[in-house]
């Protein structure tokens, strides 16, 4: 069974993107997984990895969108001979310097000035899909039916995270918290309809689905399980209640002070002597067939506290 955040990034790679978006997401994704090989200080190779198939041929396909003769080489590496996971890396091989160029390669923090960002990332659309770059690369949440709601971006620059924040909150007004990990700078966010919003923004439409499914289903039983457990409590109010007056009422008759209540007190003491599970309202309507008089809750207490007030005396 796939994990959440791969179904996440399943759905950003079904997706279809204008040819402006397509630059947006290479440009976010080459940042962070690409490196550029150089020797006497001329460019070589540009190579960019993925552990992930899907965004593997995604990428492939957006370079070959945009840079119609370029030389692509994939090649696929495996780190562990036992777990066997594969990385998969796609190399350039020629118009090195004019993607690095236009991908904004060579400065990893240009993109985000304003005043010097590219054209291809100023529409919030394209803005939308480098933030979707992004979390292909360093993105990860928990699955909805987790008891923690949480969602990261994990970077190896604090600069870049700060920009990436920053970004972020000013677009789109997610203010995401910022911790340290391991050498790492982490933004999270726990708070689940600030999530479902970020799932938006990068236009996962199925993911959002599935996310507020799960978490509606699992308020929904978290809030019958409290419900139920109020009941429960009230329930076993009513009963050590009932037990406490049913007591008094037997010491009363002992004592042969029963007479002394009133009326409404003695027909109140002998059904709860009947029925010592029963409510104060229960109680209400049990009089009503009795007597055929009305009496309501707030009259059923009166007289419990009649009973009471006439018990003490007795101590």
């Amino acid at each position: 069974m796939i994990s959440f955040t791969t179904s996440v990034k399943d759905e950003i790679c079904q997706k279809s993107f204008k040819n402006c978006c397509q630059k947006s997401l290479l440009s976010a994704y080459s940042l962070i997984n690409g490196k550029i090989t150089n020797s006497d200080k001329i460019n070589n190779e540009i190579i960019i990895h993925s552990f992930h198939n899907k965004t593997t041929r995604l990428i492939y396909k957006f370079l070959k969108n945009q840079y119609k003769d370029v030389k692509l080489i994939v090649m696929v590496d495996v780190l562990n001979k036992f777990e066997r996971p594969k990385v998969y890396n796609i190399r350039i091989n020629n118009k090195i310097d004019f993607i690095i160029n236009d991908l904004m390669l060579q400065d990893k923090y240009l993109f985000i000035e304003k005043e010097a960002m590219h054209q291809h990332i100023i529409k919030e659309h394209c803005i939308r899909a480098y933030i979707a770059g992004i979390f292909l690369v360093v993105g990860s949440i928990n699955s909805p039916s987790t008891p923690n709601y949480h969602l990261e971006l994990q970077f190896h620059n604090d600069m870049l995270a700060k920009k990436i924040k920053n970004i972020l909150l000013q677009t789109f007004k997610l203010n995401f918290k910022t911790i340290k990990r391991r050498n790492k700078t982490v933004l999270y966010l726990k708070k689940s309809n600030v999530i479902s919003d970020f799932l938006k923004i990068i236009d996962c439409p199925q993911a959002v689905f599935a996310f507020e499914d799960k978490r509606i289903s699992r308020e929904l039983f978290n809030n019958i399980n409290r419900f139920n457990n109020i009941d429960i409590s009230n329930q076993q109010k009513i009963l050590n209640a009932g037990d406490q007056q049913v007591i008094m009422i037997s010491v009363l008759k002992d004592k042969k002070l029963f007479k002394a209540l009133s009326l409404k007190a003695q027909i109140i003491s002998n059904l709860r002597l009947k029925n010592p599970e029963a409510s104060l309202s229960e109680l209400g309507e049990l009089y009503y067939q009795e007597t055929g008089f009305v009496i309501t809750k707030s009259g059923v207490n009166h007289l419990i506290r009649e009973i009471k007030k006439k018990y003490q005396e007795t101590l």
